[in-house]
């Protein structure tokens, strides 16, 4: 399934790539600028930015972080930071094959994150995503006994799995305070998400969508699923063995780096580096729900598998819109 978002990442890629990996030269002097020169780079700033997709165009990004709501920040340094990231020149290893970290831009208190593959939730995007496109009957298990059933058999296969909170919040996790909200979205916007998800080559069929939004409605529908204090389910993947950060501030996303690169993920700590510290990225490691849909799969079908894989997609979506502006960009990394 990836292998044809990889392709299509190319052609997204292509001719930034050849700009990103030219010598960084010294920025010449400036001209006086007359109004029609001025028309002209703003013009040429909206023709850059308009080469990545938008939430936006497909009628999604209900939240609030994104460029459209900063005044901290300069247009055309966000299309430098585009650029080099779409080139991969902030992509490092990544410990690990799984989903365990979560998107989250922000940093621990020393400034760090663990350098491991990320997805919306960290493991509780396999959770999540596991649950949407596996064949759970609705009444068998509730949020939390799903959570500890998730990290266990993921810890048989030898993965590591990882939460996060923050300071300033009892559940500082997007994806898991907005659990419920997010099901709610999969179900109602599931042709949104899914003509998004198909725009990055990933086919979502009818009977797949079927299938999501009616697991989606069966949790929503499912008296007690959802637990009541949304921390009790960070407790209960720590209690399991889940790593945990504490983050810390507040967001400064400009964009998802939507990352196809086998073994690796996105330094934030870098790009932050390089363009100031209210430039920040979603980082999310789609070359690693395969590897996830794989091993939590207890079918073994080839079509379950692919179904979860999917599911893990379109979770990590429906997460972006209700947190994310419209305005948030999605920057290919093939």
């Amino acid at each position: 399934m990836f292998e044809s978002l990889k392709n299509l990442l190319k052609h997204f890629t292509g001719s930034q790539e050849t700009a990103s990996s030219a010598p960084e030269t010294q920025t010449p002097p400036q001209q006086p600028q007359t109004a029609s020169t001025s028309a002209s780079t703003a013009s040429a700033s909206e023709e850059s930015l308009n080469q990545y997709i938008s939430l936006a165009q497909f009628n999604l990004g209900l939240g609030s972080i994104g460029p459209d709501n900063r005044n901290d920040i300069d247009k055309n340094v966000l299309i430098q930071m585009y650029q080099a990231i779409a080139s991969g020149v902030f992509n490092v290893p990544a410990n690990g094959v799984v989903p365990e970290i979560c998107v989250d831009g922000r940093t621990k208190a020393d400034g760090s994150r663990f350098s491991a593959p990320c997805a919306a939730g960290g493991t509780l995007s396999i959770v999540y995503g596991g649950d949407l496109g596996g064949n759970a009957s609705a009444g068998d298990v509730n949020e939390l006994q799903l959570t500890a059933q998730t990290i266990d058999s993921l810890k048989s296969k030898g993965h590591s799995t990882g939460v996060h909170g923050d300071d300033h919040g009892s559940c500082g996790c997007g994806a898991c305070a907005k659990a419920p909200t997010i099901y709610q979205h999969v179900s109602e916007r599931i042709n949104d998400i899914a003509a998004l998800v198909g725009k990055l080559g990933i086919n979502v069929t009818d009977a797949e969508k079927g299938s999501i939004v009616q697991q989606a409605n069966n949790r929503l529908g499912q008296a007690g699923f959802f637990a009541e204090d949304r921390a009790a389910v960070l407790q209960t993947a720590q209690d399991c063995g889940a790593l945990f950060e504490e983050l810390v501030g507040k967001h400064n996303e400009l964009g998802i780096a939507l990352n196809t690169k086998p073994g690796t993920t996105v330094d934030r700590a870098a790009i932050r580096a390089k363009y100031g510290p209210q430039y920040d990225i979603f980082v999310v490691d789609a070359w690693a729900f395969g590897n996830a849909a794989k091993d939590i799969n207890t079918t073994g079908s080839d079509d379950d598998i692919q179904r979860i894989a999917k599911a893990i997609t379109i979770q990590n979506v429906a997460t972006a819109s209700i947190l994310g502006h419209g305005s948030l960009r999605i920057i290919p990394i093939a």
